[in-house]
Parts: C-alpha cells; sequence; structure tokens
C-alpha cells in the first residue's frame, strides 16, 4: 500500500511538472477530423513486461509505454483506453481481431506486421542471453547451437532469434517468467529476451541466480503499433514524439527502472510525502501566476485557432480549395433556394504516378498548380462558378443559374482546355490531362438531394473514363447498370458462401483412341429466376475482388470430385481447372492449388491447370515464378485460349507449360477457310517445336474433328464430343459402376 502512495504521488508530481513544460502542436484538418470520428482508442497493455508496461494491484496499466501515451494523449487530444492481457501472444492476437486499436508496446515479427502500421522508436533496448551462475558461461551464440533456449513467444527476441540463428532449439513460453522460470529449474539452457526486462524480473526474484552471458547485435526497439487502417493515428503519434521536451523519453525510461527496482518497503515515505506536497505547491502557485497573466492572450488564441479549425473543416490544406464538406454544403443550399445548377466532376489521373515516382511532397504540389490552372480559367471566364477539391484526385465544379447541355458542354471544354498540356514543377515536366463527367438540376422537374447530384455528376465521370470519352453527361441508366451491377455483386457473394454454385464437366477425348482421357471443369449458377451466364457474373467478380473467393470454391470442389471419384477414374484421367489472371498474377493460385490439393489427397499429376495469355502477361516475372512453382508441384499447366492474346513465341519458351489449348475462334472456318488451317497448323508446329501437347476446343463436327487431327492435333473438346454436364451425369455417362461386393453365401455341408 505504501509503495502504491508513493508511486501515484510520484506519478502526480511528475505529470504536474510535465503539463507546464509541455506544449500541444496544433492539428492539420484531416487530423482534427479524425478526432472527431475516433473519440476513443483502445490500447493493449501486457501484464508483466516492466519497464515497458505492466498492470499494478489495482488493475490499472502502468510503465514507460502508458506514460508516452499520456504525454501524447495530453498534446493531441487522443483518449486512450486501456485494455490488459496477460500475454504478448494474447495482446497480439486481440489487435488482429478488431478487439484493440493499438500496442503499448509493439514486437516487430511476421504475424503482425501485415495487420499494423509501426511507429518511430522511443526507446532501445540490449538484446541479450541470460543463463544460471553455476554454469560455464556461454561466450558466443554458435554455443547455444542444439541447445534448448527460452524465448517469449510473439516477442521481437522470438522472431530475430528464431529468423537469424535457425540452429536454436528454441522453447517458446507465453510469459517472461515462466521462460526464467524454466531457466532456474535447468529445463533450459539460457533465455533470450530484453536485457531490462529480465533485470526487473531479476531484481523481484533474487532467489533465481543467473548471470548475462552475452549480448547480441540486434537492439529491440520501443515503439507503438497501430492497426493498418488507421494511418492518420500513426502520424498523430509520431508528431507527438517529435514534440516531445528534449531527453523527456530517456528520463522516464529510466524513472520506470527505478520504480520497479524498489521491491522492499521504504521507511522514507514520509520524505516522499514532503517532497511531493512542497513539489505540487510550487506548481499550483507557479500555474496560478502563469494562468492569470496569459488569460487574456489565450483566450484571443482561442478565438483564432477557432477559426483556423473552422477553415480547415472545410478547405482543402493542399490547394486551400472548398472541401466535399463545404461543396456539399454550398450545393445543398442552392438545391433549398431551388436555383437551377450543373455540377462538374474532373479529374487528375496523373496524380498517382506523381506520388508513386516523386512521393508526397512533389505530388501535393503538382496538384495544387493543377488545380490553380483551373481556378485561374474559371475566374476569368465564369466567374459564378465555385471549384472545389472532392478527394483522391478528384474535384467538383458548381455553377448556379446554368443547366443547358450547350452551355455546360462549353464549361467542361474550358476545364479541359485548362487542364491540357505541359505542367512544369521543379524537376518534373508532366503533360496533363483530364475527363468531364456532369450533371444538371432543373427544379421544374427535379426533386434531388445534394449528395445524388453528386454522386450523380461522378458516376458520369467514370463513365467518361471507362469509354475513353472527354464529357459524359449523366444519364439514369448509368445508375440502373450500377444497381444491376451492386445486385449481382451482393447475390454472387451469397452464392459463394452458400453453396448456391455448381460445377459442369465437359469431356475431353484423345483423336487417336476415340476415348476420354479427361473434363474440363466449368463453373454454372442457377438461380430461382434462371441460370446467370459466367459472361455477367465473372466480369463482376474480377471487378469487385470476388474472383479469389471464386477460384477458390471452384478449385475445392474439383478436388472434392476427384477425391469422390478416385477408384471409377482411369489412371491416365486428367482434370483441367481454370484460374483467372488475377489469381495467377498475385500468387495466389499456387497457395490454393498446392493446399487443397493436400488436403483432398488429390495426386498433382491429375490435374491441369488452365492459364490464359493475359493472366501470363500482367505481371509477367510474377506469374512465371508461381507457374514454375505449381509445375515444380507436379501440377500440369495448359495456355488457354491459345492464339487470342498477345504472348511471345520467346516468352513462352521458357514456361513450364504441357499443354496449349487452341481456340474455338479458329475451329468454326477450319473445314472451307485456308487461312484458318494455315493459322492451327502453324500453331501445332509451335507447339511440338516446344513439346507442348495440343488440344483443340469448339469441335462440332465430325469433319472437323477429322482435320484437327490430320493436322497433329493429339486431344479435344467441343459439343461433337459432349456438351458440360453436372456432376451426376458426367459419372454416370463416363465413368465405369464402382465395384461392389458379392455378400457371402453359406454353404451348406
Amino acid at each position: 500500500m505504501q509503495w502504491c502512495l508513493v508511486k501515484s504521488l510520484t506519478l502526480l508530481v511528475v505529470a504536474c511538472c510535465w503539463s507546464l513544460g509541455a506544449h500541444a502542436y496544433i492539428v492539420n484538418a484531416s487530423e482534427y477530423q479524425w478526432l472527431e470520428d475516433h473519440p476513443k482508442v483502445k490500447v493493449a497493455v501486457v501484464a508483466e513486461r516492466l519497464p515497458l508496461e505492466f498492470s499494478d494491484p489495482q488493475g490499472q496499466a502502468q510503465g514507460y509505454a502508458v506514460d508516452m501515451l499520456a504525454q501524447l494523449a495530453s498534446q493531441t487530444h487522443l483518449v486512450f483506453d486501456y485494455h490488459v492481457f496477460s500475454s504478448i501472444s494474447s495482446a497480439v492476437l486481440a489487435l488482429q481481431q478488431g478487439q484493440v486499436d493499438m500496442l503499448s508496446s509493439a514486437p516487430r515479427h511476421h504475424r503482425l506486421s501485415p495487420f499494423v502500421h509501426y511507429t518511430q522508436a522511443t526507446e532501445l533496448q540490449t538484446l541479450v542471453a541470460y543463463q544460471n551462475l553455476n554454469h560455464a558461461r556461454f561466450s558466443s551464440v554458435e554455443q547455444l547451437s542444439g541447445q534448448k533456449v527460452a524465448v517469449v513467444m510473439g516477442s521481437s527476441a522470438h522472431e530475430i532469434v528464431a529468423k537469424q540463428f535457425p540452429n536454436l532449439s528454441l522453447q517458446p513460453f507465453t510469459r517472461l517468467f515462466d521462460a526464467m522460470q524454466a531457466l532456474a529449474q535447468q529445463q533450459v539452457v539460457a533465455i533470450v529476451a530484453g536485457n531490462d526486462e529480465v533485470a526487473a524480473q531479476l531484481r523481484a526474484m533474487p532467489q533465481w541466480h543467473m548471470q548475462q552471458a552475452f549480448q547480441f547485435e540486434q537492439d529491440l526497439e520501443h515503439r507503438f503499433a497501430v492497426r493498418d487502417d488507421w494511418p492518420m493515428l500513426v502520424s498523430l503519434l509520431n508528431r507527438g514524439l517529435n514534440s516531445l521536451e528534449p531527453n523527456f523519453s530517456q528520463q522516464s525510461y529510466h524513472r520506470w527502472q527505478s520504480i520497479v527496482a524498489t521491491t522492499q518497503p521504504s521507511n522514507t515515505v514520509s520524505y516522499w510525502w514532503g517532497l511531493g506536497l512542497l513539489l505540487l505547491f510550487i506548481v499550483i502557485g507557479t500555474g496560478f501566476l502563469f494562468i492569470q497573466q496569459k488569460f487574456h492572450r489565450l483566450k484571443y488564441k482561442a478565438t483564432l485557432l477557432r477559426e483556423q479549425l473552422d477553415y480547415w473543416k472545410n478547405h482543402d490544406e493542399v490547394t486551400g480549395l472548398p472541401n466535399r464538406r463545404h461543396m456539399t454544403r454550398l450545393i445543398a443550399d442552392w438545391l433549398d433556394d431551388a436555383l437551377p445548377m450543373s455540377v462538374l466532376m474532373f479529374d487528375f489521373p496523373r496524380q498517382n504516378e506523381v506520388f508513386e515516382n516523386f512521393g508526397q511532397h512533389l505530388g501535393e504540389v503538382t496538384r495544387e498548380a493543377y488545380a490553380k490552372r483551373v481556378q485561374k480559367s474559371l475566374r476569368r471566364h465564369y466567374p459564378e462558378a465555385q471549384l472545389g477539391y472532392w478527394y483522391h484526385h478528384y474535384f467538383v465544379v458548381a455553377i448556379p443559374t446554368v443547366n443547358r447541355d450547350k452551355e455546360v458542354i462549353a464549361i467542361a471544354k474550358q476545364i479541359i482546355q485548362s487542364c491540357r498540356g505541359w505542367l512544369r514543377l521543379e524537376q518534373l515536366q508532366l503533360l496533363t490531362r483530364c475527363h468531364v463527367g456532369y450533371s444538371c438540376f432543373h427544379p421544374s422537374r427535379d426533386a434531388i438531394h445534394s449528395d445524388a447530384l453528386l454522386a450523380n455528376a461522378f458516376t458520369a465521370l467514370n463513365h467518361a473514363v471507362k469509354d475513353g470519352s472527354s464529357i459524359c453527361r449523366y444519364h439514369p441508366d448509368f445508375s440502373q447498370a450500377s444497381l444491376v451491377k451492386l445486385t449481382l455483386e451482393s447475390k454472387l457473394r451469397k452464392a459463394i458462401a452458400n453453396d448456391e454454385l455448381e460445377l459442369f464437366y465437359q469431356p475431353q477425348y484423345c483423336l487417336l483412341s476415340n476415348q476420354v482421357i479427361g473434363a474440363e471443369v466449368l463453373l454454372r449458377w442457377f438461380t430461382d429466376g434462371g441460370a446467370i451466364s459466367p459472361d455477367e457474373f465473372v466480369p463482376v467478380a474480377e471487378e469487385t475482388g470476388l474472383v479469389l473467393q471464386l477460384d477458390k470454391w471452384v478449385f475445392e470442389n474439383a478436388m472434392r470430385f476427384m477425391a469422390r471419384y478416385a477408384s471409377q477414374l482411369a489412371k491416365d484421367f486428367k482434370l483441367s481447372v481454370n484460374f483467372s489472371a488475377a489469381t495467377v498474377s498475385l500468387g495466389h493460385a499456387e497457395k490454393i492449388a498446392i493446399s487443397y490439393a493436400q488436403q483432398w489427397q488429390v495426386n498433382p499429376q491429375r490435374i491441369c491447370i488452365e492459364i490464359t495469355e493475359s493472366a501470363m502477361m500482367e505481371q509477367p516475372d510474377e506469374a512465371k515464378a508461381s507457374i514454375q512453382r505449381m509445375r515444380d508441384a507436379g501440377f500440369g499447366i495448359a495456355i488457354d485460349d491459345f492464339g487470342t492474346g498477345y504472348s511471345s513465341m520467346a516468352y513462352l519458351k521458357h514456361l513450364p507449360v504441357t499443354l496449349l489449348k487452341i481456340d474455338r475462334a479458329f475451329v468454326s472456318g477450319l473445314e472451307d477457310n485456308l487461312s484458318d488451317q494455315h493459322i492451327v497448323k502453324a500453331m501445332v508446329m509451335v507447339a511440338r517445336s516446344m513439346k507442348f501437347q495440343v488440344l483443340i476446343e469448339g469441335i462440332e463436327t465430325q469433319n472437323q474433328a477429322n482435320i484437327a487431327s490430320v493436322m497433329g492435333c493429339e486431344q479435344a473438346q467441343g459439343f461433337f464430343f459432349a456438351r458440360p454436364q453436372a456432376e451426376v451425369d458426367f459419372v454416370q455417362h463416363y465413368l465405369p459402376k464402382p465395384h461392389v461386393k458379392e455378400p457371402l453365401r453359406l454353404v451348406g455341408s
């Protein structure tokens, strides 16, 4: 109890002293908005990590990291809500699952890094190895090779040792106390952890006779880890850390080291009480004089600050233009007054290139210069027009009393003219361009909200970009098409989740033996309203990111089919499964194929993965590496729709391809078109020169099959042989019946 009183009083006095010395910095508009939207930040604190963080006997979060956050909170107006966890692993898991927003003392390791952004380092801690006193002292990590070494699960020390010293036999423990207890009981020969954390435990447990063996070259950095979708919080924390008083971090760290070192009751409580009260009176007296002298000045500054914050809330900090909030309110006021108007949106599509290649500073300078060029032109020709910054690389123009297409198109042309040309900034010379979409309001026939009017202009701009046109007027059909797309996306998500899709199988034949040698998996979607063509839902899946889930569903169910009918399938039967271009180029195809084949115990040599030419050429290096890994795992690789894409022979010869599929586009004229015959023959010769097998698609007549066979095609599929069939029909028609053992019959003697 005495220790708690001493500690609390000391914290109170020091906090009062810091409150006078600390100086809060002014947040910008976007940060102020973020603070309004996120009034409280949930912070994970580990219960036993002295001196970085710990939980006192009353369950309150304490330690160096908590002190730092308290100081940052006083500067940035952040409010932190602390949640105590028993171990590092449980705190990391809570952050990954969204139970908390940040870690007060973050380990750096591969399991955490994809989910967080780190702040800058505030303090360093030496990484050391400790051992028992009664053992010969280790002098290097090599001497620990093959030995059992304790580490704290999920800590930075665990990550460093596991990655850089794989020869060690690591024994992970949930808490540092457990790891050190294992060392004291000689279950391990050493423990690797931060020196200050180990020292704090040893001061509390002197009966553990341990000594420092050696230090590692790596240091452990104290950082805060914030959820990856809150970069604004990272910016606030970093700015706060940079504005701290010199040596504040080091003084705070040493102070917590001294507090945790005091483990016995002290007889100097009265001394600390007296000193604390004296300091408290000094602080209060100084603060009273300071407030009395500066009251009027602070009041004046507060007024200026409110005006500045109001300006920042309604204007873009880079261009100085009215922002989305201000423009929405302005248009709403005009609508309330029943003013005819037009809203135009235009883009600066090259802003992404500038940011990616030249950095944020030049990107913002370029955006500002672009906005000034358009603003100057509008003020000269259309002074009543209001230009605003929307977001990202989009701008909006609102013009009252103008709603005729001819007049609006003239304004749009003026915007395009002012945007077109060279933009020269520092070392950058940029050829700029833009597209314009617009929507008009007629008070006599329209009833619309400001958000809807702006959304219509944005929809028109997207259509202009998609169609490659300079100017596009909004049409209600645009919204209807978007609604159909959103509805289809929602239904498709539900269909994938509820297994409402179905796989069909189209047999593949050997042209020499006229026998079924495999089948291609085709995806079908049947609803109460009828079948939905893949030509409709696959593009939606690709645009919305559902294509990865779709590929997973198809491949898993294809492997389930192979496992279910393994005993009935011929030894040389191969199943062909398609992967989308996005799944291949992003490296997901190999993970899906290998994991599901292992899960269903399917031999990869019985699976042929079909990949389009476009998938290979979108990210050629990544696609080549991914395809090679699938081929190394045993899967066959087929180039689908060969001849319709744009792959080069020089590139294809380096790919581990086993089969070329000639597209059906060359089959329709195969009987009477010499050009198609020459093209098919040339593709077969190319395939044979590269030692690829050839399968021709879309065979619909006997004559086409004969010509394809004469030209050297080994395999074929098409309606002439069989249409795609549901699983039940395919099994019934093309797979032999499973062998059923006859029941045993008793034979009389």
